[in-house]
């Protein structure tokens, strides 16, 4: 499954596995007797996604506002204060979007606005320009675009553009560059005789060069082999970038790297 579960100003963050995997996004266990709704906590948020215990270097920062055991929303804001995003949720611990999806920029001014409904987006989405004039308009039904338009400042068309679109490895997809990173493991001597085995799991950014950056173990397994999975990642290249709303920005992912004792070593 590939979910994107941050969209912000200048970044995109792609999550390539199963949530489950990693511990899950199930959300907090309300007993009914000891909580009141609407229940509200804050998260911050390093730049390496981590969670921090308070606001000092934090990159950012979500606002969670329960309505029930269920229902509610998250508030992104910047280091700054800044309102960057609002998502409401059916299930907010499954990320089961329901509703208008709102961005904003800098200066306040809306950037986006997209409807789902049961996680399917359902109806509009338009992107505006700093200065409010509408740039995008696309139409969904059941998840399926029915019609879509760009748009210049004046408001004259242009021709159309995806608005988001991620880095392809060599021409190709998530599978080829899994592919990629598998053919470049090497499984150490020592992680051999001591029979260790699991899946490691990297996070790298591909910055707007196409190179890869900042690779780090998210979940290892040992020294040995999480050192293992760095070095296959670092061994990847010929990215091309990724582009959000027409622009170059880079686009961080996490896979899992996958250590298994055969006869063949």
């Amino acid at each position: 499954m590939k979910h994107i579960y941050k969209t912000l100003p200048g970044i995109v963050q792609l999550v390539c596995l199963l949530w489950a995997i990693m511990g899950g996004a199930t959300g907090p266990v309300f007993a009914q007797s000891a909580v009141t709704f609407p229940h509200k906590f804050t998260e911050y948020i390093a730049p390496d996604g981590s969670k921090l215990p308070g606001p000092e270097g934090a990159h950012h920062r979500n606002d969670y506002t329960y309505r029930d055991s269920l229902s509610g929303t998250i508030r992104v804001y910047d280091a700054a204060g800044k309102l960057q995003e609002i998502t409401p949720y059916a299930d907010l611990g499954s990320r089961i979007k329901l509703g208008p999806r709102t961005t904003f920029y800098d200066n306040g001014q809306l950037r986006s606005k997209e409807d789902f409904v049961g996680e399917k987006r359902q109806g509009e989405f338009l992107v505006y320009y700093p200065e409010g004039q509408l740039k995008r308009r696309e139409i969904y039904e059941d998840n399926i675009r029915k019609s879509a338009a760009c748009f210049a400042r004046d408001g004259g068309p242009v021709a159309f553009y995806e608005y988001s679109i991620m880095p392809t490895y060599k021409g190709g997809g998530t599978q080829k560059m899994v592919q990629a990173i598998a053919a470049n493991v090497r499984y150490p001597a020592a992680a051999l005789q001591k029979q260790t085995q699991g899946r490691v799991f990297v996070s790298f950014k591909v910055a707007v060069n196409g190179l890869v950056e900042d690779v780090k173990v998210v979940k290892g397994v040992s020294t040995e082999l999480d050192l293992a999975a760095i070095s296959a990642v670092k061994k990847l290249s010929g990215f091309t970038p990724g582009q959000l709303d027409g622009e170059l920005v880079p686009v961080s992912f996490t896979l899992p790297v996958t250590f298994s004792i055969t006869e063949k070593h």
